[in-house]
């Protein structure tokens, strides 16, 4: 028998050189697969408790277009101090410190709050999933009793905001938050009225005019007392063994009680331009005291009053006593002398101004 030629030799060795690539690639590819799978499961763990979806309903601070990453239902912070003052002072508005006594995120701290908070965008990492918030609401709404049992009529919000350094998802510092709710004099104390004052105290933060604790204390368990600048009053303590003369016991009012004399209300216009074209916006800017309930009519040189929806709603003194609207004078508003008359009340007392513009 012939022994095969050089390419028949040659053949046969290229192919088991071949053979062998492949056995190795095998081998190599299993082990790769391994690594990998074993490398991505952290990965995944963290993925997984997060919702690719913001939570719509949490927007008590900076929004964002996904959750954060690095959120954990596990993440619990550490609870901030207890605020002056017991359940029995709680006002409208506020949470049942028992259920919701707040929580913070250690990771934010008066050393970090310029690598955390104050860095734009930056509670968009930590916010919690709608799917999360969303079944806790549910949860707590019943564990508030409240009346109205439907979810749209509150928001699941943060009681020591994200944006003030509190916990993404710790229960003891997420509420389901009324959107209607209002102190005895009218008065908003919702969610609407709690989300800009925690954006004010944040700026006030990062601008180093309060601490990071005095703005976490602010927006505490009271946060209605300190937006409103109602004291606090605390549980009277059991009476002395022995006994006092009647004439002589003076008992704490058993809620604080805020009124505003008669005629010491004012309301002053402060901005509203001399001439608007038809068609165009305008803007009046007043001053009254803080948390006077204002509205506004405008009266054109027609004598027809406007009826311009940046005109029909009511609007809350902000703490500097400002109030604002914006409305479209209509395309068809006639030229002439217009007034915009202003009307503030709190506590009892009212107050009323009124200015003209030109309609060109």
């Amino acid at each position: 028998m012939r022994s095969a030629g050089p390419t028949a030799k040659t053949e046969a060795l290229a192919g088991l050189v071949v053979l062998v690539l492949l056995v190795a690639g095998c081998a190599s590819g299993s082990t790769a697969s391994g690594t990998a799978q074993a490398s991505a499961s952290p990965t995944a763990a963290v993925t997984a408790s997060a919702s690719p979806v913001a939570s719509a309903a949490d927007a008590d601070d900076e929004t964002s277009a996904s959750a954060g990453a690095s959120f954990a239902p596990s993440a619990t912070g550490v609870l901030p101090p207890s605020s002056s003052g017991g359940s029995a002072d709680r006002l409208p508005g506020e949470p049942d410190p028992s259920l919701t006594p707040g929580a913070l995120n250690p990771a934010v701290t008066q050393a970090t709050i310029h690598s955390t908070i104050c860095v734009s965008g930056w509670t968009a990492t930590i916010r919690p999933s709608e799917s999360f918030t969303d079944a806790l609401k549910v949860k707590q709404i019943g564990q508030y009793g409240y009346s109205d049992t439907k979810t749209p009529s509150y928001e699941e919000d943060h009681l020591i905001a994200l944006e003030l350094g509190g916990a993404p998802a710790d229960p003891r510092n997420l509420w389901p938050e009324p959107y209607t709710v209002t102190l005895a004099d009218g008065r908003p104390t919702g969610a609407h009225t709690k989300d800009p004052f925690e954006t004010k105290l944040k700026t006030e933060v990062c601008a180093g005019t309060i601490t990071l604790a005095q703005g976490q204390s602010e927006i505490g368990d009271h946060w209605v007392h300190a937006y409103y600048g109602i004291a606090l009053v605390s549980s009277p303590t059991n009476p002395a063994a022995t006994a006092t003369p009647t004439a002589e016991v003076t008992e704490p009012p058993a809620t604080p009680v805020v009124t505003t004399p008669t005629g010491s209300l004012s309301v002053g216009v402060t901005s509203l331009p001399a001439s608007v074209a038809h068609g165009a916006n305008a803007t009046l800017v007043a001053a009254t005291s803080p948390g006077a309930t204002c509205t506004v009519s405008v009266t054109y040189a027609s004598g027809t009053v406007s009826t311009a929806s940046g005109l029909q709603t009511k609007s809350v003194a902000d703490l500097s006593g400002t109030v604002s609207w914006t409305w479209k004078v209509g395309a068809s508003t006639g030229p002439g002398t217009s007034t915009a008359s202003v009307t503030c009340s709190l506590g009892g007392a009212s107050a009323s101004t009124s200015q003209t513009f030109h309609v060109t």
